[in-house]
C-alpha cells in the first residue's frame, strides 16, 4: 500500500514537472519578444530627466533647463521648464508620432496642473499640446480631478453643434459646465414652474440630457455652480436673477453633494447668502462666494459689514475663511475663484489672494478701460493662461493678465462686449464667452480678439449702454455662462441676462453648444495622483492615448495631409499654453511614428 501510494505521488510529480516546463516553454517566445523590442526605432528625443536633460537618444537634442530640479524631476508649477531648440530632425510635419512620458502629482495640488508636452505656435494655431487639468464652469475655480488634454491644430476650424437644451423650459444654463468622472454636467436656474427649479443635467450625446434630480427643496430658483472636490460633484443652490433677488420671498444658498441618480446631499448652508457666486477646491478643503444676503429688518442695506468667503472641511460644517472690505477703494464681492501657484484669488471689482493663512490685496484689473468707467468695473471670471492669471471684466469686455503684487497687463477686448463670464484654454488657445450678443472669441496675440459665433444678435440691433441700460435692452442681453472641454470638444452654454424666464423666451438661451478647433481627445476621468505613465500619439489619420498602457480613449479619423505640425518654435517640457507644470516629469520620450500596443506595455514596465 505504501509502495502505490509513493508511486502515485512520484507520477503526479513527473506530471507536474511536465506542465511546468511545458509553460516555462510556452512563455519563452513573449519573453524573447519583449527583450527583443527596439525602443530606439523611430525614436528621435529622449529626455530622461534623472540628473540631467541630456537627449539620450543619440541625436544630440539636449534640452535646456529653465529651473527644473534634475535630481528630482521636479517641476515647481511657477517658472520651472525644459526648452529643446526646433531643428528638422526632430519635425512631426504629417506624420505619425508618438510620445511617452512618466508623470507625477501630489494628492492635493493648489494650482492648475499645467502643460506636460508643448511644441505650439500660436500665431499659426499649428503644433501639439498635452496638459493635465480639471474643467471650471465660469465663476468657479478648476476642480481638483485630473483630466489629460491632447491636441493638434494646424489653424483648422469646425461648425458649432447644436447640443439641445438641457431643461426645456428655462432660459438660463447657468456658469456650471462641469465635466466629472467621465461625463458633462450642466446646471439651471428658473423654469416655467418651481418644480424646474434647481435641476443638474448630464449630457447623453447629441441633443440629449438626463435630468439628474432636483437639488434640494427650498426656494431658491437655480444652480449657479457646479465643482469637482476629492471624487465628488458639488452643486451650489442660488436664486441668480440680481433685478429680483432681495425683493422675493428667497432662502438662503446651500451646497449640495451628487449621491447618484436623482439623489444629492445636503453638506449645510454657509451664511444667509442668496447667491453663491463661486466655488472652489483648495488646500483639499471647500471654499465659496456670494453676496450677504438680506438686510436686518429696518436696514435698507448692509452697513459696515463686509463680504466673506467661507470654507467647509466636510466634518465641522462651515466657517469664515476670510472676510473682504466692502466699501471702495479696496473692496471685494466674491464673485470669481481661480486656484494659482498655490493661493485662492477672489475677484470683483478688486483682487485678493489667499495662502490658507492671510488675504492679500492683488490689485484692480482695471486694463484699458476709461477711468470714469470704473466705479462699475466687475470681475466676473478667472482663468490660468500661459502661467498667468487672467480675469474677464466688466463693464468692457477686456481680459486683464496679473503681472504679480498689484500690477494687471490689458489683453483686449471682445468686439462691443460688456462683460466676460467664462474664460478657458482649449487646443492651445484662449477663449473666452461676453455678453450682451452672446459671443464666443479667441485670443490671437497682436491679431486681438476673433469672434467666433454672436449667438444672439439681430441685423441692425444695438444693446445700448452696459452702465446705463433700458429694461428692454437688458432682457434682449444674452450671455455666454460657461466654457468647458470633454471629449476634446469645447462647450459653451448660452443664458439671458437675468435668468428670469418671464424676462426672455428660452431658445438659444438655454441651449449648449459645442465647437471642434484643430483635432483634440480628452481622458474625462479623474487621472489620480501618483505616477501615472501616459502615451499621446498620431496614427494613420487618429489620436489615440493611453493611460498606463491601456488605451483610454481615440479619435474619429481624419485626414493627416491637413495636418502638417512643422513649426520654429521650441519644443518645450514642462510648460505650454495653459501653465507651468506642477509635479515630476521623467522619461520623456518623442518618436516619429506610432509605437505599437506592445511598445506601449514595455515602457510602461521600466517607470
Amino acid at each position: 500500500m505504501k509502495y502505490a501510494t509513493r508511486l502515485l505521488v512520484l507520477i503526479a510529480f513527473a506530471v507536474w514537472c511536465l506542465d511546468y516546463g511545458q509553460a516555462l516553454r510556452a512563455a519563452e517566445p513573449a519573453v524573447a519578444a519583449t527583450t527583443n523590442i527596439d525602443l530606439q526605432q523611430g525614436l528621435v528625443g529622449y529626455w530622461k530627466l534623472r540628473g540631467d536633460c541630456q537627449d539620450h537618444s543619440g541625436h544630440q537634442q539636449h534640452a535646456v533647463n529653465h529651473g527644473v530640479d534634475l535630481e528630482a524631476s521636479a517641476f515647481d508649477g511657477r517658472s520651472a521648464y525644459l526648452s529643446v531648440p526646433a531643428s528638422e530632425s526632430l519635425q512631426l510635419g504629417r506624420g505619425d508620432f508618438s510620445i511617452s512620458a512618466w508623470v507625477h502629482t501630489d494628492t492635493i495640488v493648489d494650482d492648475t496642473l499645467g502643460d506636460v508636452f508643448s511644441w505650439y505656435d500660436p500665431q499659426l494655431r499649428r503644433g501639439v499640446t498635452l496638459n493635465l487639468k480639471a474643467s471650471s464652469g465660469g465663476y468657479q475655480s478648476s476642480g481638483d480631478d485630473r483630466h489629460v488634454y491632447f491636441g493638434i491644430d494646424n489653424g483648422k476650424l469646425g461648425a458649432w453643434q447644436d447640443c439641445g437644451r438641457p431643461n426645456p423650459t428655462s432660459n438660463y444654463v447657468s456658469n456650471s459646465l462641469t465635466v466629472f468622472d467621465g461625463h458633462l454636467y450642466a446646471a439651471t436656474i428658473d423654469a416655467a414652474d418651481e418644480a424646474g427649479w434647481c435641476h443638474v443635467y448630464r449630457y447623453a450625446g447629441g441633443k440629449q440630457w438626463v435630468d439628474c434630480g432636483r437639488v434640494g427643496q427650498r426656494k431658491t430658483t437655480g444652480v449657479m455652480g457646479l465643482i469637482v472636490h476629492q471624487g465628488h460633484l458639488y452643486a451650489g443652490t442660488s436664486t441668480y436673477d440680481w433685478t429680483r433677488v432681495f425683493s422675493g420671498d428667497y432662502e438662503p444658498a446651500r451646497v449640495y453633494r451628487y449621491a447618484g441618480g436623482t439623489t444629492w446631499t445636503d453638506c449645510g448652508q454657509p451664511s444667509e447668502m442668496l447667491r453663491i457666486n463661486c466655488m472652489a477646491t483648495y488646500g483639499g478643503k471647500l471654499y465659496v462666494g456670494g453676496d450677504r444676503g438680506i438686510p436686518p429688518p429696518g436696514e435698507k442695506q448692509w452697513t459696515g459689514r463686509p463680504y466673506r468667503v467661507y470654507v467647509w472641511d466636510g466634518v465641522k460644517g462651515w466657517a469664515v475663511a476670510g472676510s473682504l472690505p466692502a466699501e471702495q477703494p479696496k473692496n471685494c464681492y466674491p464673485h470669481a475663484m481661480a486656484v494659482h501657484d498655490g493661493k485662492l484669488y477672489v475677484g470683483y471689482p478688486n483682487v485678493y489672494a489667499f495662502d490658507g493663512k492671510n488675504w492679500e490685496f492683488a490689485g484692480t484689473p482695471i486694463g484699458h478701460t476709461p477711468v470714469d468707467q470704473k466705479p462699475y468695473l466687475q470681475v466676473h471670471s478667472l482663468e490660468i493662461f500661459r502661467g498667468k492669471l487672467v480675469a474677464g471684466m466688466w463693464p468692457e469686455a477686456r481680459v486683464v493678465e496679473h503681472q504679480g503684487a498689484e500690477q494687471w497687463t490689458d489683453r483686449g477686448r471682445l468686439g462691443d462686449g460688456s462683460e466676460i463670464n467664462a474664460l478657458t484654454v482649449y487646443n492651445g488657445k484662449l477663449y473666452a464667452g461676453a455678453i450682451p450678443r452672446g459671443e464666443v472669441s479667441r485670443y490671437d496675440d497682436e491679431q486681438g480678439w476673433t469672434s467666433l459665433r454672436k449667438f444672439f444678435s439681430p441685423p441692425g440691433w444695438e444693446p445700448g449702454p452696459p452702465t446705463d441700460p433700458a429694461r428692454a435692452e437688458i432682457n434682449n442681453w444674452t450671455r455666454v455662462t460657461s466654457l468647458t472641454v470633454h471629449q476634446g470638444l469645447l462647450f459653451a452654454s448660452i443664458g439671458s441676462c437675468t435668468s428670469a424666464l418671464k424676462d426672455a423666451p428660452a431658445g438659444v438661451r438655454g441651449s449648449v453648444y459645442s465647437l471642434k478647433a484643430g483635432e483634440c481627445i480628452s481622458y474625462d476621468k479623474d487621472l489620480g495622483a501618483g505616477w501615472k505613465h501616459l502615451v499621446a500619439q498620431r496614427s494613420g489619420g487618429e489620436l489615440r492615448l493611453y493611460v498606463d498602457g491601456q488605451l483610454v480613449t481615440n479619435s474619429a479619423p481624419f485626414r493627416n495631409e491637413d495636418y502638417d505640425l512643422s513649426t520654429n518654435q521650441p519644443l518645450r517640457i514642462g510648460s505650454g499654453e495653459q501653465d507651468f507644470f506642477t509635479g515630476r516629469i521623467r522619461e520623456v520620450r518623442l518618436y516619429r511614428r506610432a509605437i505599437t500596443n506592445t511598445e506601449i506595455g514595455a515602457l510602461q514596465a521600466q517607470p
